[in-house]
């Protein structure tokens, strides 16, 4: 299927293809080379703010598409839900059962290497603050560049599978530098690759509904669950 933009000579691949690959590089600066640096945080604020821009600068002033309307609770956002609420349950009651067994010893393992980043990072002192703002906001920021503005586009210029691979593998990248960073490597790419699978969900329930409201729900569902579950290791309780 060929989008708008397709239809002349604007550029496509090159907007796209940043637009997979910046956060990846930019989580390798503020997360792993120069994380103890003060000014790693504005690289992390400025990623946050490309995530934002970046998807209006494309659609509306190098593509000059016309910007999706929103209609706020609508019918087609409200009946996306129920399926987000049961996407995002699954998922955390997946991740809860896994700590049961020996991946549990894996990720307690990981609870010093979690602690010092988040003094590290500035945000130790204010972790359900920050998190809240992640598992609310951020989710809703991801869903709207990855799965809107990436996975949509991919979508739209690639075979269904290659589109769903493609989105995946490009969320779970900066992920990956993530996970890496508190577990050993073969486990940090498979929690890192868990969280692409966790996307081409998200994908798939954005394209079955036409509304990213229900992957919006269960990533966020998804997010408190992994903090509940970082405080726990963190500070020896749940909330």
């Amino acid at each position: 299927m060929k989008s708008e933009a397709s239809d002349d000579n604007r550029p496509f691949w090159p907007l796209v293809i940043l637009a997979m690959g910046l956060p990846l590089v930019a989580s390798l600066f503020y997360f792993v080379w120069f994380s103890e640096e003060v000014w790693a945080r504005w690289i992390y604020s400025g990623t946050k703010v490309f995530t934002l821009v970046w998807p209006v600068l494309v659609w509306c002033v190098i593509w000059k598409r016309a910007w999706p309307r929103v209609e706020w609770l609508s019918v087609k956002h409200l009946r996306a839900l129920p399926l987000g609420l049961f996407t995002g349950c699954l998922m955390v009651g997946t991740f809860l059962l896994l700590l049961q067994t020996p991946v549990g010893e894996v990720v307690n393992a990981s609870a010093g290497r979690m602690k010092d980043k988040a003094q590290a990072l500035g945000f130790l002192k204010y972790y359900w603050v920050f998190g809240c703002f992640l598992a609310v906001f951020h989710s809703g920021i991801e869903e709207y560049y990855w799965r809107w503005f990436v996975c949509g586009r991919l979508q739209e210029r690639l075979p269904g599978i290659w589109a769903y691979a493609l989105g995946a593998l490009s969320f779970a990248a900066h992920h990956i530098v993530v996970t890496t960073q508190f577990f050993p490597l073969s486990w940090g790419i498979f929690f890192g690759l868990a969280v692409g699978v966790g996307g081409a969900v998200w994908h798939w329930q954005m394209v079955r509904q036409g509304t990213l409201a229900g992957a919006w729900l269960s990533h966020m569902l998804v997010d408190f669950g992994l903090l509940a579950v970082g405080h726990k290791m963190i500070f020896g309780t749940w909330i």
